[in-house]
């Protein structure tokens, strides 16, 4: 299954929804060139659902620890929601699981945000 995201802005939170493995960095520049755009007009809460994914591999992770590392020295936010199981046993192998912000659901990371 290829990789393909969906980026939506409600209020003030950026809603980036990823879909299917993400293994390469190329394949997300576009998306990382929207959020900075996001983070110039001044939105930094972000929420990232993966719930349509199949698989990531250390790049996937890299690049989730990026948009973390840029959210958080722009005094932002992200809270990942909706965690696949292997995917989660990835982020508890590589202890990410206790740096990144975790919700059940895309609800749930709103209230927090909010």
């Amino acid at each position: 299954m290829s990789f393909s995201f969906e980026i939506k802005k409600e209020e003030t939170i950026i809603l980036i929804s990823l879909k299917g493995n993400l293994m390469s960095k190329s394949q997300v520049q576009t998306m990382l060139d929207d959020i900075e755009h996001f983070f110039n007009e001044g939105i930094k809460k972000i929420i990232i659902d993966l719930t349509d994914m199949e698989y990531m591999n250390s790049t996937g992770l890299s690049v989730l620890i990026n948009i973390f590392t840029q959210a958080r020295n722009k005094g932002g936010e992200v809270i990942i929601t909706n965690i696949p199981e292997k995917i989660n046993q990835l982020l508890v192998i590589t202890k990410l699981n206790s740096i990144f912000n975790i919700e059940e659901t895309v609800e749930d990371a709103k209230k927090i945000l909010i």
